[in-house]
């Protein structure tokens, strides 16, 4: 089933946070006006809570994918860039390598060939 109201994101394209649930909220109960994310003893309840737990661990393990894959992603291109850029410098010397080889090795191959035909 899909939501059919589109995700707001910033000029980055990074989805925002609506309708965030307080701590009271996670507990069942109805928001408490005023609270006081500056102080650290309720900073310190909030995310002693399980339920806070939970969503951090979840969230920490996401952005670990993410992350994962965004550095897999820009090391894949670099290789591909770096191998493309090895492989076009060696063309030249490979084709010179080849010619080489082709050169010395024609006359014995012709005369084997030439004295096969001849048996």
């Amino acid at each position: 089933m899909t939501d059919s109201t589109p995700v707001k994101t910033d000029a980055d394209g990074i989805p925002l946070l609506e309708n965030a649930v307080t701590p009271q909220q996670l507990h069942g109960g109805e928001a408490a006006p005023g609270v006081d994310l500056a102080d650290q003893e309720q900073v310190e309840q909030l995310l002693g809570n399980e339920a806070v737990q939970l969503l951090l661990a979840d969230l920490a393990e996401d952005l670990q994918k993410l992350v994962a894959w965004k550095v897999e992603e820009a090391l894949k291109q670099e290789l591909e860039k770096l191998i493309h850029e090895a492989t076009e410098r060696s063309i030249p010397r490979l084709r010179e390598d080849i010619e080489t080889h082709l050169s010395l090795a024609l006359p014995e191959l012709l005369a084997r060939i030439a004295e096969q035909s001849r048996r």
